[in-house]
Formats: structure tokens, C-alpha cells, sequence
């Protein structure tokens, strides 16, 4: 059962790590995209971030075990 991870006297959920870490992530993949070229396939940019964040929280969560 994983716990807090506590920096200092701070503790934060594993799920609020995984969250930043995903945003951050996924920020940068959609600037690389952005820059490539790739916004004039997407139908709708909004719904793609989307995805693509929850993509990336999966991809997170199994290297930091959220529940």
C-alpha cells in the first residue's frame, strides 16, 4: 500500500506526483508537435491534449504506484 512521500515536512500523494510529472510531460510533447506541424491534422486540440495527458498518466503511474 503505497503512502505519502514526504520532502521534508511536506507530504504529498503519490497521485499529485504523478499529475505534475504528467503535465509536464505531456506539455512538451504537444509543443514538439505544435512545432512539427502536427496541429493542422488534429480536429480538435483540446480533446488531443486530453488524451494525450491521460496517456501519459498511465505511462507515469507505472513507475510511481498510485493505489
Amino acid at each position: 500500500m503505497p503512502h505519502e512521500i514526504a520532502w521534508g515536512e511536506i507530504y504529498t500523494p503519490p497521485l499529485l506526483i504523478v499529475v505534475a510529472i504528467s503535465y509536464v510531460i505531456c506539455s512538451l510533447l504537444f509543443s514538439v508537435a505544435i512545432r512539427l506541424g502536427a496541429h493542422k491534422y488534429i480536429a480538435s486540440p483540446a480533446i488531443a491534449e486530453l488524451s494525450l495527458f491521460i496517456i501519459c498518466c498511465g505511462a507515469v503511474s507505472k513507475f510511481i504506484p498510485v493505489f
